[in-house]
């Protein structure tokens, strides 16, 4: 049975509220900042997920803009906001471990894409499936756990930017967490947190250069300084870029 549009908007309210909590609003801001001048360019979001930042994309002025998630319950939810709301975005279903072809874009991005990767030869994969779809001088920005995260202030004081992360297993080539979402009704999921320098290790790998952190950077909000200390000291993401060559 189709989904009615009560029932889609549901789902994204559920998909998409941890967008518009503290930390969700950080990540957005930090990850945003990042990106290049988007005007007149054309953007691959890999793991798009329900289409949160390719709709954003278009609205920073992007002239074309292609997602690709490997959920489908996602896209459907991405695709009925793509049909009440056209925008002009592509949405595809594929694996990011072993994505297709689907031409070369002036900006590629993955947000929490490259933490689930299986083990490092799949981070390898991932890095270089990214690269591939890159024009030459273009640019990949990527959202990553934080490789240099304090786990005892995100399992701790991190809970007022709206969830914590709890470690939950032996550290291997990457610590295994669940992130719980502290929020009505709270919600929990599995990620993986790897160590300082794994992804810049694969993105330089892959051949993109000038591989760099970009600086955290908090909402313009009246919160004040004194609210976001702890995401200062050890937000749960981090932002890294990278060019082409």
């Amino acid at each position: 049975m189709a989904e009615s549009d009560e029932q889609y908007d549901a789902l994204g309210q559920t998909y998409e509220r941890a967008k518009h909590i503290p930390t969700g609003r950080a990540e957005q801001a930090t990850f945003l900042s990042a990106l290049p001048d988007l005007a007149g360019r054309s953007v691959l979001d890999v793991a798009c997920g329900t289409g949160f930042y390719p709709r954003r994309f278009v609205d920073l002025g992007a002239a074309r803009v292609v997602g690709v998630d490997s959920a489908a319950e996602m896209l459907a939810y991405a695709n009925h906001v793509e049909r009440k709301e056209p925008r002009g975005i592509e949405y595809h279903q594929a694996d990011a471990a072993a994505l297709p072809d689907l031409g070369r874009f002036d900006v590629v991005t993955a947000v929490w894409l490259l933490g689930y990767a299986d083990n490092p030869d799949s981070l390898d994969q991932m890095a270089a499936n990214l690269a591939a779809h890159l024009v030459p001088g273009g640019t990949l920005v990527v959202l990553v756990p934080n490789p240099d995260a304090d786990f005892d202030i995100l399992a701790g004081p991190y809970g007022r930017y709206g969830y914590d992360v709890i470690r939950t297993g032996e550290a291997t080539f990457r610590q295994p967490v669940s992130v719980r979402v502290l929020d009505d009704p709270a919600f929990a999921f599995d990620s993986f947190f790897w160590p300082p320098g794994a992804f810049e290790t694969a993105l330089s790998r892959a051949g993109l250069v000038d591989v760099r952190r970009a600086p955290t950077v908090i909402p313009d909000d009246d919160l004040g300084e004194e609210f976001w200390a702890d995401l200062r000291r050890s937000p749960s993401f981090a932002v890294f870029t990278a060019r082409s060559n």
